[in-house]
This record gives C-alpha cells, sequence and structure tokens, in this order.
C-alpha cells in the first residue's frame, strides 16, 4: 500500500510538470477532453436506453392459464412449485371473475358478457420473473417446463418482442463497447506521446538523478503522475461539458438523464486508467531509447 508521504510526493511532482509545459498540458487536456467527449455523448445515449430497458425489463412476465375445475390443493401444490422454480419470484393468483373485469374494461363495452354468455376466461397465475432469469431463452425454457404440468392448460410469454429486447440492448452494448475501444486507444496515444516529450525535454534532470542513485520507479512516477493529472483534468472537463448538455437536451426532451453517480466515477476512473497505461508505456520506451 502506498505512503501518504510518497502519494504527496508523486501528486506534488505531478502537478509540477503539469506548470511547467502548461501549453502542452492544455493541448493535450483539450484533445483527451474532446475524445472523452465522443465516448461520453455515446455513454450518455446508452445509460439512458438501458433505463428504459431496465424499465421494460420489469415488464416480461408470463401468464400461466389453468385447466378448470382445478381444486384449491391443487393450486396450492402448484403454487408451492412456482415458488421453488428458480427463474420466478413471485406469482400473483388472477381468478377468471379479476380477469374478466380487467378485459371488459379494457374493451369499454357495457354487457359484454351478456353478449358471450358465460365467463370464457380462466383462473390464471401472473409470474413475476426473477431478475437473474429474463432472458428470452429462459423465459421460453420456462414455459416449455410449466406448459407440461398437469394443472396447467396454457402458458403465454411475451413471444417475440422479448427476444428483440435482448437482441437490442447486446446492440447497444456492443456498439458502445467498440466507441470506448477506439476513445481508449486514442486517449492512449495522447497521453503517450505528451508524456514522451516532457520526458525528452527533462532528459537532463533524469540522467541527473540517475547518476545520483534514484531507481527507475522513482524516476517514472512523477511521469505517471503528471498523466493521471491530465487524464483527471481531461475526464473532470468533458463531465462538466456533458452534464450541461444532457441539462439543455433534457429541457427539450422529457426523461433525458445525467449519469447516476456510479457512472459518472467510472467514467472518470475510465480516464485516469487510461492516463496511467499511456503515461507508463511512454515512459517506458523513452527510458530504453534514451538508455537512461
Amino acid at each position: 500500500m502506498m505512503k501518504p508521504r510518497t502519494l504527496r510526493y508523486l501528486v506534488s511532482e505531478g502537478v509540477q510538470g503539469v506548470r511547467r509545459h502548461r501549453a502542452l498540458t492544455v493541448t493535450a487536456v483539450i484533445t483527451m477532453a474532446a475524445s472523452l467527449l465522443v465516448l461520453g455523448v455515446f455513454l450518455i445515449t446508452a445509460f439512458n436506453m438501458f433505463t428504459v430497458i431496465d424499465e421494460l425489463q420489469d415488464r416480461k412476465e408470463v401468464v400461466v392459464y389453468l385447466q378448470d375445475g382445478v381444486s384449491s390443493e391443487d393450486r396450492a401444490m402448484l403454487e408451492e412449485r412456482l415458488a421453488m422454480h428458480p427463474s420466478v419470484q413471485g406469482a400473483v393468483f388472477v381468478t377468471k371473475e379479476e380477469a374478466w373485469q380487467e378485459f371488459s374494461s379494457t374493451m369499454e363495452v357495457e354487457g359484454l358478457l351478456d353478449a358471450v354468455g358465460e365467463n370464457p376466461l380462466p383462473d390464471s397465475y401472473r409470474l413475476e420473473l426473477n431478475p437473474a432469469h429474463r432472458t428470452a431463452a429462459e423465459i421460453q425454457g420456462l414455459a416449455e417446463e410449466v406448459s407440461y404440468w398437469d394443472e396447467v392448460d396454457d402458458v403465454v410469454t411475451g413471444g417475440a418482442w422479448v427476444g428483440r429486447l435482448d437482441k437490442f440492448a447486446r446492440a447497444v452494448f456492443l456498439f458502445t463497447a467498440s466507441i470506448g475501444l477506439a476513445v481508449a486507444l486514442s486517449i492512449v496515444a495522447i497521453v503517450a506521446n505528451t508524456v514522451r516529450l516532457t520526458v525528452v525535454a527533462r532528459r537532463d534532470l533524469v540522467e541527473i538523478m540517475k547518476a545520483i542513485g534514484a531507481s527507475e520507479n522513482f524516476i517514472r512516477l512523477p511521469f505517471l503522475s503528471e498523466g493521471v493529472i491530465q487524464a483527471f483534468l481531461a475526464g473532470a472537463l468533458s463531465l462538466g461539458v456533458l452534464y450541461g448538455a444532457t441539462l439543455l437536451v433534457s429541457q427539450r426532451i422529457a426523461g433525458v438523464a445525467f449519469f447516476d453517480p456510479l457512472w459518472a466515477a467510472s467514467f472518470l476512473g475510465f480516464a485516469l486508467l487510461l492516463g496511467l497505461i499511456g503515461s507508463a508505456v511512454s515512459v517506458r520506451q523513452v527510458l530504453r531509447q534514451t538508455g537512461i
């Protein structure tokens, strides 16, 4: 674990390095912030899409229609079996009378039962699915399994829309991940080039430190700190711009929201990680090339 004294030294050296090369730092920070903004726009879009998808996920349900004449004892056994199933989080019993009342209120037709003659709807269970088992394949597997039970007449699921929702969620994730990878590579390159220039500019100082017996880590760490600080500034700047832009958009498009704290922290942490990787790669290459 890093000692507080060492951490203060690294932060101090990183800040001093940023101050020594202000023009270079400003250029690097703005360039990185621009790249992060591209990623941020896609992440904001993905975040809002995933919010909507999560709401739709909650609407995934399975309706189990019972055979006519199922006794209360058999229904109690059925409820126990449903409760023990890993895909089922809860089951709500709906009588045929309740189902008809809901159906007729939706149709908004008075005297519909008199016209039909009798209630054709069966008793049923509306199953609330476990969040960990809401994929199209698992829902279909549950439906097929329950449909073979003696007390069950039919099982209805979301069908095709459930599969389309899962495919859409995967497509959003893969597209966002591909954009994130492209942005990550660009930021690593930006940080690497910036830190390479600072190392070359301070080559004489590095040679002196090496001559008096400074370890490689002691020489490298301040440069790593400088790259991380640049990435932090770029991440904070891009988050601020994204927040302002999201507020403006939300005034025109209802429901658009900014990152929650976890997403925002992950975004900033991602920027810091890229800064560390870029500076580490650059410092290692320059020190090897110069023979320091």
